[in-house]
């Protein structure tokens, strides 16, 4: 069993393409086809049920996936932990965040990182989280930061302080004015949401299916920019983390505590179990900390 011949297996499945794999092996399309046959023969199992562009694994193709998985992974990120083990001051720092971490809790962090670190080139992704967790798992990350959710038995969390969760308005709403606002009262009104498969919405439709109580939807957005600024407009009222209101912004909006009923939004920092750290890594990760108390004041 050859080492191209795993690499041709392993890439065609995370590239999702025999054309994508032999690019990253500097090869043929028809040479990987070839060692992926050559492999089901040394090992004598089938490892797809058909190929082409609409191939699918098989079980043991499924199980070799997995299996090899790691090993890949290490080799490709190789020459990045020799450099770090040998205390190299130059490296590269690949993490993926969803926009909301972007927008409101990274900035500062970059910021910090990039005029510390120069030499360190770092990348930052913009996925959802799902996309989040299918990088981590493939080893084309760092790490990631994301809403907490069930995650995939080899990945593993690093649970960040919650953020509160706020009810906003604009100033001119009727709930703007009242000192004790029930759920019931909050769905007397129009709501802006996030989108549907996200998990912060998933954890907001829960709350209203428990206690039984219909809310009328006019509004999907997939970051809390957009909602803020209609809330403004008066198109209706949201539930979105206070975070996103600590930086100063042109909104003019009521900020109602609303963590008794909707409890507080969870974010953590996603990776591999077995994955190497390097220092640049933990250095970021150092950041983080220091971010987390500072947002503490903030309050």
């Amino acid at each position: 069993m050859e080492l191209q011949q795993l690499k041709g297996f392993y890439y065609s499945i995370r590239y999702g393409s025999l054309t994508k794999a032999a690019e990253k092996m500097a090869v043929t399309q028809s040479a990987v086809s070839q060692q992926i046959k050559s492999l089901e023969k040394e090992i004598g199992v089938k490892l797809f049920n058909r190929y082409g562009p609409r191939k699918e694994l098989t079980s043991d193709g499924k199980l070799l996936f997995d299996l090899i998985s790691p090993l890949i992974q290490q080799i490709d990120s190789l020459k990045s932990t020799f450099e770090d083990m040998k205390g190299s001051q130059h490296g590269v720092l690949t993490i993926a965040a969803t926009t909301f971490m972007i927008m409101n809790y990274l900035p500062p962090i970059i910021k910090k990182y990039t005029e510390k670190y120069p030499h360190i080139r770092l990348t930052i992704l913009e996925r959802r989280w799902n996309e989040i967790v299918s990088l981590a798992l493939s080893g084309e990350i760092d790490f990631g930061l994301a809403p907490v959710t069930t995650l995939p038995q080899n990945l593993r969390c690093i649970k960040l302080k919650p953020f509160e969760r706020v009810l906003i308005t604009n100033m001119n709403h009727p709930l703007a004015k009242k000192k004790h606002i029930t759920l019931l009262d909050i769905s007397q009104y129009p709501m802006i949401t996030y989108e549907e498969g996200l998990v912060t919405r998933k954890e907001f439709d829960c709350v209203f299916e428990e206690t039984h109580l219909d809310t009328e939807i006019v509004m999907e957005a997939t970051n809390a920019e957009t909602i803020k600024r209609y809330v403004e407009m008066g198109i209706g009222i949201a539930i979105i983390p206070k975070i996103a209101l600590y930086h100063p912004t042109a909104y003019k909006l009521k900020t109602i505590p609303v963590d008794k009923y909707f409890g507080k939004s969870q974010y953590g920092i996603i990776l591999r179990k077995e994955k190497y750290l390097s220092s640049w890594a933990k250095n970021f990760l150092h950041l983080v900390e220091q971010q987390l108390e500072e947002n503490l004041h903030l309050k």
